[in-house]
């Protein structure tokens, strides 16, 4: 069985089936191993790690400790809370007559992106210049209706990642600020230190940050060293606000105090600082890589939540989940009449009932004429009965979005 423990209840011999954190924050080769000692465990402490999940099959059992299964339904029942009582902010425009514009913006802000950390790598002085104007329209696109760039984020080349990852993190951050409601000036500070998050990649040998594999302890170390290397590019760039430093200087650091560089706690983090934690995890998990499969976004959701009160605050978690919503746009879905739809739009009102397009019907096994469902519609009776893995079906949702 598996079960759900404390780091402080590990022991020898016990088999971690799952380490249960984000990949990003932990170097170790696998997420499944046996604990051979002491050491391991201080190890795994070490780096912020306060529950782990263990396999009693393949080692000793705590019997008090909640399952695998228990603690799933604990946490699916806390997201269909959060999808009943969040309410989004209504678009200004219908997601379709969006998508064109949003398209053309994301393509430029990748291209300006690219350009600006390729410079940066070559030694050149960040001009803020260049980015303000994009940041200003993704904003302008965010407002109108922030689910039509948002879905456009998963879409990143292996090549292209930390450029492509830049300009996502960037993007939520605005679209989380819209939700939070704050005003367009500090929204636009915030998203530009989206953007320049991971400027200090750029000072990181291209044999690490392009390793197409798992880094090793020592890698990882000096990985690490980048938001370091960022905030000191930042901060001799003319013209950059105390707030877009903050976003690139504590993107890594925990609730808890256990991230890094400088183990803030709390609200010594500073709220975009938290923000961007919150934002970097989501896109980095969700996101497919050499040596990582994207996550469905939903799933990820559930491990932010999961997370919360040790890795984030749990009310700005509560906060990005009613941001982009239970189900974001371009997820598979299954519904209780079981047929497989797209989620093409979210319902402002009720995360757990946006509109759909169905485009297959698992029980015949064979794909439909798209059509679309609203789930908010009076008399309309079918349900999301859960997210699917649209490779298993063979299915790409953006080929309906």
């Amino acid at each position: 069985m598996i079960k759900k423990i404390d780091v402080t209840d590990l022991k020898p011999n016990m088999f971690i089936h799952d380490i249960n954190c984000p990949w990003i924050d932990h170097p170790f080769l696998r997420n499944s191993f046996l604990v051979q000692s002491d050491g391991d465990i201080e190890k795994i402490a070490a780096y912020g790690i306060r529950q782990v999940y263990i396999d009693t099959e393949l080692g000793p059992d705590m019997p008090e400790a909640p399952s695998a299964e228990e603690v799933h339904r604990q946490l699916e029942s806390r997201m269909q809370h959060l999808g009943q009582t969040l309410q989004r902010v209504p678009p200004q425009v219908a997601i379709e007559h969006e998508r064109v514009q949003a398209k053309h913006i994301c393509r430029e802000a990748n291209r300006i992106v690219h350009n600006v950390l390729q410079d940066c790598r070559l030694g050149k002085q960040v001009e803020l210049e260049q980015v303000e104007p994009v940041v200003s329209s993704i904003a302008d696109s965010i407002f109108r209706n922030p689910d039509a760039i948002v879905s456009l984020l998963r879409i990143k080349q292996a090549d292209k990642y930390t450029f492509q990852h830049s300009v996502a993190v960037g993007t939520l951050l605005i679209s989380f600020c819209r939700a939070l409601d704050i005003d367009r000036k500090t929204i636009e500070l915030v998203g530009l230190g989206g953007l320049m998050h991971d400027i200090g990649k750029m000072q990181v040998p291209n044999n690490i940050l392009n390793k197409p594999g798992k880094l090793s302890e020592a890698e990882f170390e000096i990985m690490k060293k980048h938001v370091r290397y960022g905030r000191l590019v930042l901060e001799k760039t003319p013209g950059i606000s105390p707030i877009a430093l903050s976003v690139a200087a504590e993107h890594h650091e925990c609730y808890d105090g256990s991230g890094y560089p400088l183990g803030l706690k709390g609200d010594e983090i500073s709220l975009y600082g938290q923000m961007a934690s919150v934002v970097d995890v989501y896109d980095a998990l969700t996101s497919t890589r050499i040596y990582h499969a994207g996550i469905e976004p939903t799933e990820v959701l559930r491990k932010l939540l999961e997370w919360s009160g040790h890795h984030f605050k749990l009310t700005l978690v509560h906060q990005f989940i009613r941001t982009i919503g239970i189900y974001p746009v371009g997820t598979l879905v299954r519904l209780d009449s079981g047929y497989l739809a797209v989620v093409v739009e979210q319902h402002h009102e009720n995360l757990l009932h946006p509109k759909v397009r169905v485009v297959y019907n698992s029980q015949s096994r064979v794909f439909m004429p798209p059509h679309d469902f609203d789930l908010s519609k009076p008399g309309c009776h079918d349900r999301i009965a859960s997210f699917e893995i649209p490779s298993r079906w063979g299915i790409d949702p953006r080929r309906y979005i």
